[in-house]
């Protein structure tokens, strides 16, 4: 018997309308501008375009519909080219909802379905609104259980729980060292518009204070940085939770928009567990999950691009609680080996070679724009000597290989098994060979792309080392079981 299709609740044509203002925000600003100067024609342009919109989001409400079996999802859509996609439940890798604030009053949510065959960047499926019921219907099927369950046992199932602190929230943002980025490149950008007349007016009506207007001005730079960083902390962040029922990881997060991920643990490629400067100072670290499946972007105007389990866990616990929800690890505390302390030349020499010359030049034209060179010469070469120092690995139980990098002011610590490894090279020079000296490079999938991740200068035998304990035991016990 063939199962009827249903449609989307109304709610989605609103979702469909916001997603088309986004591809045609250009032109709707634009209109706008001319309706200030009085302009009739960009009246009526812009009423037009809002009346396509809405007839197009009204098309897609009616001829967009799905059926959900037990064997399968299927989305049918158009109208003259008319498309049917049908996605077994084995094929899924990822399912995952959001929840735009006005889809709460009606129990609504967007289900995003990912597979093996995904596009990076976008989702295969796409459940635009449903009921929230659908989920569990879908989750039941992939796992051949009832979708009857009752709230009791799903509580009694989740073996484990975690949620962010308010105050954790609030640390996240004032430690979020992109935002300052961000800020700083944006004020950049304004004060090139502003024009020398604004700034000669200005220092002319503080006369002798004009200290206290620069630093007046930080000040309030510093404010902006902290509140638009707060801000975007607590929209992504808020009523963050994480839990695990049985082998699969669910993250929901959001305050306008709902999110919610379901991550099978066998999925998780690596895990990265992120020492940040500002946030190690307050006793906290980040773990981030390396999963197979894209991040779909398509509707997403704010998004975590990285999959966060903790976004802020106290050092204390970072390694318990990682047992805790992924156990087939066995993550312990590393007892890392340093490898590059004292080869700190070859991490300093080409940009030495390349920043000494252009600070030099910088200073011969403008002693200003020399000295602002010359600090970020410094801060290049203070972070290659940090690498340096900060470069390590260890080799744990299960053969979990730590590689442990510093990225951006942050020790990283990279955990992968074995089995997700889909290749262990080793690489050198002519000018090093000699001494022994190479590098080292674990491919593995991020997403559906090859990535690598790895360490840099080391000596011969650390990378040997490594293919014994960590690689041919792996092969060894491949080849015993293809022999049985």
């Amino acid at each position: 018997m063939e199962n009827k299709r249903e449609r989307f609740h109304p709610s989605a044509v609103l979702v469909y309308f916001i997603r088309d203002i986004k591809h045609w925000v250009f032109l709707f600003v634009l209109f706008l501008v001319d309706i200030d100067s009085g302009r009739l024609y960009s009246i009526l342009a812009l009423s037009a375009l809002i009346l396509f919109l809405s007839a197009k989001s009204f098309i897609k409400y009616w001829t967009h519909t799905y059926t959900l079996s037990s064997d399968h999802i299927t989305l049918y859509k158009g109208i003259f080219n008319k498309r049917e996609t049908e996605i077994t439940y084995e094929r899924i890798q990822t399912v995952k909802q959001r929840q735009w604030f006005f889809f709460k009053p009606f129990n609504i949510i967007e289900v995003l379905i990912e597979t093996a065959s995904t596009s990076p960047g976008e989702a295969e499926a796409s459940l635009t609104a449903v009921d929230e019921s659908i989920i569990k219907t879908i989750e039941s099927y992939r796992n051949q259980t009832s979708p009857d369950l009752d709230e009791e046992k799903e509580i009694e199932a989740a073996d484990n729980q975690f949620s962010l602190k308010y105050q954790d929230v609030v640390l996240f943002g004032l430690t979020d060292l992109t935002a300052i980025l961000i800020v700083f490149t944006a004020l950049s950008f304004v004060f090139e518009w502003i024009p020398d007349r604004f700034f000669s007016e200005l220092v002319s009506l503080v006369g002798n204070v004009r200290g206290i207007l620069i630093v007046g001005l930080m000040f309030m730079g510093l404010l902006i940085i902290a509140a638009l960083s707060l801000l975007k902390s607590f929209l992504l962040f808020y009523d963050y939770k994480a839990e695990r029922h049985e082998d699969t990881l669910t993250i929901s997060y959001g305050l306008f928009e709902r999110k919610t991920q379901k991550i099978p643990l066998s999925k998780i490629q690596g895990i990265k567990v992120n020492k940040q400067l500002l946030r190690h100072l307050f006793n906290r670290s980040s773990v981030e999950l390396v999963i197979m499946g894209g991040q779909e972007s398509e509707g997403e105007s704010l998004s975590i691009k990285k999959v966060y389990l903790f976004p802020l866990i106290s050092n204390d616990q970072v390694y318990t609680r990682l047992n805790q929800f992924i156990p087939d690890r066995a993550i312990e505390k590393p007892k890392v080996k340093k490898v590059t302390q004292n080869r700190v030349w070859y991490f300093l020499r080409w940009k030495m070679l390349a920043g000494i010359p252009l600070v030099a030049i910088a200073l011969y034209f403008n002693t200003t724009i020399g000295i602002i060179a010359s600090m970020i010469l410094i801060i290049i070469l203070l972070m290659a000597w940090k690498k340096s120092q900060v470069q390590a690995y260890a080799i744990q139980k299960n053969r979990l290989l730590c590689i442990q990098q510093f990225e951006g002011f942050t020790t990283v610590q990279f955990f992968i098994m074995p089995q997700n490894v889909q290749a262990l090279s080793y690489s050198t020079s002519i000018a090093l060979v000699n001494k022994d000296i190479g590098h080292m490079d674990v491919t593995f999938k991020e997403n559906e792309h090859p990535t690598n991740y790895g360490m840099r200068y080391i000596k011969e035998k650390d990378s040997r080392r490594i293919h014994e304990l960590f690689w041919e035991a792996l092969e060894r016990e491949t080849d015993y079981v293809g022999f049985n």
